[in-house]
């Protein structure tokens, strides 16, 4: 096996500053927990919130500010005559503070591998990155590779789209000033509102936001993997939880008196279609993913996670549930059976068309301004940008240059940084092009 590799930050001078502010945000411990019951699930998340606003401060932008629940809020003013500004939609940029429960969060230390060569790196804590394992690493030859330490998750979800937002919005308030100063009109673009949130990771990212203070006609997540890549579909998402109630006595007694929930339960389970799991489905397909089982003889409880990209799927898949409850309730008439659904989210893509389609338009010709045709991307999952979406704020999802989120295994690379910042950037001036090409009057914008 290889020696353990990767160098430290401050060992590489004449990093680009968006990979800088990367390698710092990785530090802050903001891992959310599933578990809790206040918001922000855990108070830590607000330490690099609190970092984020007097970073903002710094750079002139004097309404950055975090509530009480941990959203961070700014302003980006257009620097276009307020008549001209009027005419723009304003456009917020998101990005979630926290990281993902899934893999240890505490302690990262981000190292960097310059000049990756194509083969396997084994980090200090002995994880190794193999192209036979991951093959997008096959990719990216020469590019100089974020990882952790291998004890860790990195934290590119989604502290990528954190760290390019800012760098953005530095980048952007500097070279307006510089144009003034040479008497020369910045480029146009429209408002910006920065938000980054708590607790995406737990599915409570917009639990407590508050769109009137956001203020925002269009938005994006900054919170995709890899690059060139934009998402507008989401999952539609339930979760069912099936209560088997049943009926106890001693095993040595329980002929014809027992009822053994979970049994019950078990029988549930095999009866999923065991080519509709997670492990077996991809692309378009959904699944049914049973992925908590919890009980005893008396009382059993089954927490199942159903997908469907389609919303006829999704009533299909509840509707099976119901039939298999159905048929055990048939089989043991003596148990009490209950199933009942929660939604989650939606697929995002209705709700974006019918509110303001331009939201994609514009996203595609940003790409194509990069001499990029983007790829559409669907998420087999959600993002806060689901449920923004269907509270009527469109919100697709922009790529941030990382991937194997949520495991020892995550990378970035310095390369993928830069190019999801320029993206960023040309996202933000194709909006300010719209008013050229006529494309937005005030009875147009989606807000």
């Amino acid at each position: 096996m290889p020696a353990p590799s990767g160098l430290p930050f401050d060992d590489v001078p004449d990093l680009p500053p968006v990979a800088r502010r990367f390698g710092l945000y990785v530090t802050f411990d903001t891992q959310s927990d599933p578990a809790s019951e206040t918001f922000p699930s855990t108070e830590k998340q607000k330490a690099l919130g609190r970092l984020l606003v007097s970073e903002l401060w710094a750079m002139g932008v004097e309404d950055a500010e975090m509530d009480d629940w941990g959203y961070v809020y700014a302003t980006l003013p257009s620097p276009l005559p307020p008549e001209e500004a009027a005419r723009l939609p304003v456009v917020a940029l998101l990005a979630h503070l926290d990281t993902s429960p899934d893999a240890p969060g505490a302690g990262v230390r981000p190292l960097l591998h310059p000049g990756y060569d194509g083969g396997v790196i084994t980090l200090p804590g002995g994880v190794a990155l193999d192209p036979a394992r991951q093959p997008a690493l096959a990719e990216h030859v020469g590019h100089t590779l974020i990882t952790s330490d291998g004890t860790t998750l990195l934290g590119s979800d989604d502290k990528a789209g954190v760290a390019v937002i800012m760098q953005l919005a530095e980048d952007l308030l500097r070279e307006d000033d510089d144009l003034r100063q040479r008497g020369r009109r910045p480029a146009p673009r429209p408002t910006l509102r920065l938000l980054f949130t708590p607790d995406e990771e737990v599915g409570r990212g917009t639990d407590h936001l508050d769109l009137h203070r956001l203020g925002a006609d269009v938005a994006y997540t900054l919170d995709g993997s890899g690059t060139d890549r934009l998402n507008v579909e989401t999952f539609n998402a339930a979760e069912a939880t099936v209560t088997v109630e049943g009926v106890g006595v001693h095993p040595g007694y329980a002929h014809g008196v027992m009822v053994n929930a979970v049994t019950i339960a078990a029988q549930l389970v095999a009866a999923l279609p065991p080519d509709e799991q997670p492990e077996t489905t991809r692309g378009r397909e959904g699944y049914f993913y049973p992925h908590a089982l919890s009980g005893d003889t008396t009382r059993a409880e089954v927490r199942v996670l159903l997908r469907d990209f389609e919303d006829d799927g999704l009533a299909r898949r509840k509707a099976l549930l119901e039939d298999l409850a159905a048929r055990l309730r048939e089989e043991h008439p003596r148990a009490r059976i209950e199933v009942a659904f929660r939604d989650s989210y939606r697929n995002m893509l209705r709700y974006i068309e019918a509110k303001d389609r331009r939201v994609i338009d514009v996203a595609v010709e940003a790409a194509r301004a990069m001499g990029f045709e983007p790829a559409m991307e669907l998420i087999r999952g959600g993002t806060d940008g689901a449920r923004l979406s269907e509270k009527g704020l469109p919100t697709p999802n922009v790529f941030t240059g990382g991937y194997d989120f949520h495991s020892l295994f995550e990378w970035n690379t310095v390369e993928n940084l830069e190019r999801a910042l320029e993206y960023a950037r040309r996202l933000v001036l194709a909006w300010g092009e719209q008013l050229e090409k006529g494309g937005v009057g005030e009875g147009e914008q989606g807000g």
